[in-house]
């Protein structure tokens, strides 16, 4: 069926209306306690993946050993944050942290959990890039989102009340 140019319709979206308009409401002025959030996330990490090291404070270091166990500490670290926003994020929509602050990274589209594919993208995005511009990208964004929000079509809102 052809249409005029006056007449032309846009596909309808998979997305209905009432849970694409969800996220619209949301609000996503957060910065500061996402901030807050990463600092407390980066900071239980930082200590979890350092218990993981203790045993080897007590080995006499030498100049390459250091640097080997700086790189592992550092890999570590990575790994322990990627597992950490997966899951958390993933599954329940918040990390430690953002739950202590009030937020939640949902789907732009529908309102809905990310999922584990998109919380990795996001950590990977992170851990990659976004600690370089992120804070730069975050300002400049209109939704206030960083590369890895862009990426994976994700939002940070404050949560919601959910009645009881």
């Amino acid at each position: 069926m052809e249409y005029s140019a006056c007449e032309r319709r846009e596909p309808e979206s998979s997305v209905p209306a009432h849970l694409a308009a969800s996220t619209q409401n949301r609000d996503v002025e957060v910065v500061g306690r996402r901030a807050m959030a990463c600092l407390l996330d980066v900071f239980l990490i930082a200590l979890l993946s350092s218990v993981a090291f203790a045993p080897l404070l007590f080995v006499r270091p030498q100049l390459v050993l250091v640097l080997v166990l700086l790189l592992s500490c550092l890999l570590l670290f990575c790994a322990f944050y990627l597992a950490h926003v997966t899951v958390f994020e993933g599954f329940w929509g918040r990390t430690l942290g953002k739950a202590l602050l009030g937020i939640e990274v949902v789907r732009a589209e529908d309102g809905g959990v990310p999922g584990p594919w998109r919380a990795a993208l996001r950590a990977m995005m992170f851990l990659f890039v976004d600690m370089l511009v992120g804070v730069f990208v975050v300002m400049a964004s209109p939704k206030k989102q960083r590369l890895g929000d862009l990426a994976a079509n994700t939002l940070v809102v404050r949560e919601e009340r959910r009645a009881s």
